[in-house]
């Protein structure tokens, strides 16, 4: 059973109140959801200004909801909408189908969420808005989340360009944890290979939905339900494990304040709650024996730039906002009262934001709530991270840029620069320089940041290459089967590789495997005539081509041919079904009979023997069906009361004439190599049209009579049959 996005207490408990916050937590800010008694599910706080967040239906909150909100001015107003995207299928923002598993901000208008199928409980998919929730795309690379048994759990950036999404072990990848990176920020994905991750412990092992944190630009750690803590250093390329309690029922929240020092919570086998410290990274763990009262056991988080840890709790008994600054051991009440805090996420030492529900009564107020204390102080090891282009364009024979320094410690770290093979900084010991590098080649930069506390060092690769603006091309057919998938060849150039951004216009019922693979595939629902656009991007640039396609349905090209005669005293005649389709895709079948009488060894067979129960004259009809559409077609056969074998038709009884209708040219064929058969053709006024003889086989042209009804009569030995034709 995956574990629910809520550590505990997941139900409203107190319903017509909003209780009162502690002096150092601002009144509640109005989070503007739908609904009155929202909850806030998951909290994303990116800076002193942008917070994300989900949130679900307090009274109900097994129900599924895709709700999200977002402030972007440090909470003087917020904006909700619905996580939408129907570049899937089933389609993410509706209540049946996708499951929100985590959400993280990475500025004021990119976000990303992960998500799995709510009825089969795994699979999954990764969208991302770059426009502030306005609308979202889906970033699932070909074979992410595929497999019956993966399941997709966290999506995190740790710089805005490098970042991972994790999902359970599954066959499809060797029972490997399935970890994918990408380097640009999420436009491509690449499968961490299984030699660079750790086995699984055992087959039910698996990871669990929004248990993870990250610190810096290169560290990132995840928990699983059988109690071990992944860890990786390099950014999601390597990773490591250890082990807190195999015997429990899952790791349950992880912090770091530094990259050696963490807190986590796991539920022990009698699922109580239980909780570990580290100072080497997460390499080992340590027990925490005694559960201070005062801790919040609904959410905890690290303050950043500090050693103090953030816990909150819910329910009736742990309504609670509380601090430590021992690891975890010791926690003090700051003072809340009344208030169901469910989730808490700070961004520095001076701003941090907390989700509760909103009012009861009236929609849209409260739900929030904002950090207004003074300034929290403690000595903390640096933690050095900072982020660059992984890539860069030579502007003549030199390329610049400026670094972005994200590092955190208390007192402030001073800074060290320097690169491999040597580049040039504006200033070696600056907070944030601008590095030139003097030619083409792949750099490491590295930043040593030092404290009173200690020091640590981040290190990024830095490919600098001559480059060309990309040329947007594609080609594919100018027409496509309604319903049936399309592809397209991608031809664009520049350097480096572009990535691409694929539309279409209309929209509607278009499907896209993926908005961002080099060559997706296309599902069309309606006919029409459709552009499709593709935008290929680089560090050079950005540009565009465009083509249009007409859809339409391609139904099956439906033809069969029976004999021309039988008898009712004979076993049955066959169907030879010479139907064809101009997609590969499968084609149903189903025959039937007028009048009643005839009898199917399979109506829905490709071939069915037919026999029949009364004399006369049968219609015979096909109609085949595909993903495109449905066509259909009709022969008859003359069913007579035979005495001996063909006595009455003699060798007539083997003819057969098709197709029928046809254009003007009929196909007539025996089977007995009669060759003293005349026929003669003649028009519905009884007009002879033209005659002839035929040796075994013979083409019947009639392209240049007129469309309509013509009769042809077969005569031999003194027998005659005739049958009715049609030029269409």
């Amino acid at each position: 059973m995956k574990k629910t996005l809520l550590s505990i207490f997941g139900a409203l408990a107190v319903s017509s109140v909003i209780g009162q916050s502690a002096a150092v937590w601002s009144t509640t800010l109005n989070a503007a959801w739908p609904k009155v008694s929202t909850g806030v599910r998951l909290l994303s706080a990116v800076d002193a200004n942008v917070v994300w967040a989900h949130g679900y239906d307090g009274t109900a909150p097994s129900r599924n909801y895709s709700w999200f909100t977002r402030t972007i001015n440090g909470g003087t107003s917020f904006a909700s909408g619905n996580i939408y995207s129907s570049t899937v299928t089933p389609i993410i923002g509706d209540t049946n189908s996708f499951k929100i598993a985590s959400l993280e901000g990475v500025d004021a208008n990119t976000c990303w969420v992960a998500s799995y199928l709510k009825a089969g409980q795994n699979k999954g998919a990764i969208h991302r808005t770059t426009n502030g929730g306005v609308s979202w795309q889906n970033m699932t690379a070909a074979g992410m989340y595929t497999n019956a048994a993966s399941f997709c759990n966290i999506v995190t950036f740790v710089t805005p360009l490098i970042g991972i999404t994790m999902g359970d072990p599954h066959p499809g990848i060797a029972n490997e944890y399935e970890i994918w990176r990408t380097t640009d920020g999420g436009n491509t994905w690449s499968l961490i290979p299984g030699a660079n991750i750790p086995n699984p412990s055992s087959a039910n092992e698996f990871g669990l939905t929004g248990v993870y944190t990250k610190l810096g630009s290169n560290n990132i750690w995840f928990g699983t339900n059988e109690g071990r803590i992944f860890r990786s250093t390099d950014g999601g390329l390597t990773w490591n494990v250890s082990t807190l309690d195999p015997s429990s029922v899952g790791v349950n929240e992880i912090a770091f304040t530094t990259p050696l020092n963490g807190y986590a919570w796991l539920f022990d086998a009698s699922q109580t709650l239980a909780q570990y410290n580290t100072n080497n990274g997460g390499a080992t763990w340590t027990l925490i024996p005694v559960q201070d009262p005062s801790l919040g056991v609904n959410n905890m988080g690290a303050i950043p730039g500090t050693s103090h840890y953030v816990s909150c709790g819910a329910g009736t008994t742990n309504q609670i906002i509380s601090f430590s600054s021992n690891a975890g051991v010791n926690w003090t009440d700051w003072g809340s009262v009344g208030i169901q805090y469910l989730t808490v996420d700070f961004v520095n030492n001076t701003t941090g934001w907390a989700g509760g529900f909103s009012d009861p009564t009236t929609v849209g107020i409260g739900g929030i709530y904002k950090y207004s204390g003074p300034a929290i102080t403690s000595p903390a090891a640096p933690t050095a991270a900072f982020s660059a282009p992984v890539t860069l364009c030579l502007s003549g024979p030199t390329a610049s840029t400026t670094l972005n320094n994200t590092s955190t410690g208390s007192p402030a770290p001073t800074y060290s620069w320097t690169s491999s093979p040597a580049a040039v900084f504006s200033s070696p010991t600056a907070s944030n320089p601008t590095v030139t590098f003097a030619g083409a080649g792949t750099y490491t930069l590295t930043l040593t940041a030092v404290n009173a506390t200690g020091t640590n060092v981040a290190t990024q690769a830095v490919v600098v290459q001559a480059c060309t603006a990309p040329t947007a091309a594609f080609n594919g057919n100018p027409n496509a089967c309604r319903n049936y998938s399309y592809t397209v060849n991608n031809t664009s150039a520049g350097a480096p590789a572009p990535t691409y951004n694929w539309s279409t216009s209309p929209s509607a019922s278009v499907t896209i495997s993926s908005t961002s693979a080099t060559a997706p595939i296309f599902t069309f629902g309606a006919s029409g005539v459709y552009s499709i656009t593709l935008v290929a991007t680089n560090a050079s640039g950005t540009n565009t081509a465009v083509q249009t396609v007409t859809v339409g349905p391609c139904p099956p090209a439906v033809s069969f041919t029976i004999p021309a005669n039988t008898c009712v005293t004979t076993n049955s005649i066959s169907a030879t079904n010479t139907t064809s389709t101009s997609i590969t895709s499968t084609v149903s079948h189903a025959w039937s009979a007028s009048p009643a009488g005839a009898q199917f060894s399979n109506p829905s067979a490709p071939g069915p023997s037919i026999s029949f129960t009364s004399t006369g004259i049968y219609t015979i009809t096909l109609n085949s069906t595909n993903v495109s559409g449905s066509a259909s077609t009709t022969q008859t056969v003359n069913v007579g009361a035979c005495a001996g074998v063909y006595e009455n038709t003699g060798a007539l009884a083997f003819i057969s004439v098709y197709p029928n209708p046809s254009t003007g040219v009929f196909s007539v064929s025996n089977s007995v190599n009669n060759d003293n058969i005349n026929y003669t053709v003649t028009n519905i006024l009884g007009s002879n049209v033209v005659s002839g003889k035929f040796n075994n086989s013979k083409n019947v042209d009639l392209s240049t009579q007129a469309k309509g009804i013509y009769f042809i009569t077969f005569e031999s030995n003194g027998n005659k049959m005739t049958k009715k034709i049609i030029i269409e």
